[in-house]
């Protein structure tokens, strides 16, 4: 049977300031907080805040060295600024430098050992890297520190799945769904992997589900198609095996 788990193991977490935030839309926006935070940093360069906030509106406009140099220059005017090694872990991330993704983002958490969005995207840079050992347990410490964090048990799902510790990925896409009732992909990943373990009905039901939320879900129609397929290969291999069966002869032992 294939099906395929829909592995949407994102999304990244950047952290932003009070002053600032990044979802002010549109380019004009983001180029006039650039242009106020270069001035602020004209003013007073050793401003950890304004290079940490132009390092987000890099970040934000795809320009991500001059948001690495930011984050660093933040850093090493102050050394404690957590969330910079949490958004420099992501910007490398985002830049395919995993290596240093893991580095920055370790050193987050060491800084604030209860920091959930550090842990959560340090564990999405260790499974990039398929070191899915240090994914499960980053995932569990943000969802340790966060029991209400969906995406947390999502992405825990994930990784459980790729491990093949499907009760363990089945458990965490619940909790999911519990949290969320509406996460669609949660409760479609839950179906590929109750399918995975040939719980057909919990399978179609899960995936059904999928589809009330998000009836466009090519996904979920694939797969529930594979599904009543097998289910219908299986009843007939059944069937044949009882004939089989009801039709031998016994042997005639004294």
């Amino acid at each position: 049977m294939r099906i395929g788990m829909v592995v949407v193991i994102g999304i990244l977490l950047v952290l932003t300031n009070a002053g600032y935030s990044q979802d002010q839309g549109e380019d004009a926006s983001l180029d006039a907080a650039m242009r106020s935070f270069q001035q602020a940093i004209e003013i007073n360069p050793n401003s950890a805040e304004a290079h940490y906030n132009l390092g987000i509106v890099y970040h934000e406009k795809g320009m991500m060295e001059e948001a690495i140099n930011e984050y660093k220059k933040t850093l090493e005017i102050d050394p404690n600024f957590v969330k910079a090694y949490n958004n420099l872990g992501v910007v490398y991330h985002n830049a395919g430098r995993l290596d240093e993704a893991v580095g920055s983002l370790k050193k987050a958490v060491e800084l604030s050992p209860q920091y959930v969005e550090a842990y959560y995207n340090l564990g999405i840079a260790y499974y990039k890297k398929k070191q899915y050992n240090d994914a499960a347990g980053a995932f569990e410490k943000a969802v340790e520190f966060n029991p209400a964090f969906d995406k947390g048990y999502y992405n825990l799902g994930i990784v459980y799945s790729s491990m093949d510790n499907l009760d363990e990925a089945i458990d965490a896409f619940k909790k999911a769904t519990e949290i969320n009732p509406k996460y669609s992909n949660a409760y479609y990943n839950l179906g590929v992997t109750y399918a995975k373990k040939d719980h057909y009905d919990d399978a179609i039901q899960s995936l059904q589900k999928a589809l009330e939320l998000n009836p466009n879900n090519y996904n979920a129609h694939f797969a529930l198609g594979v599904i009543h397929q097998t289910k219908r290969k299986t009843k007939e291999a059944n069937e044949s095996r009882d004939d089989l069966i009801k039709e031998t002869p016994a042997s005639d032992y004294d």
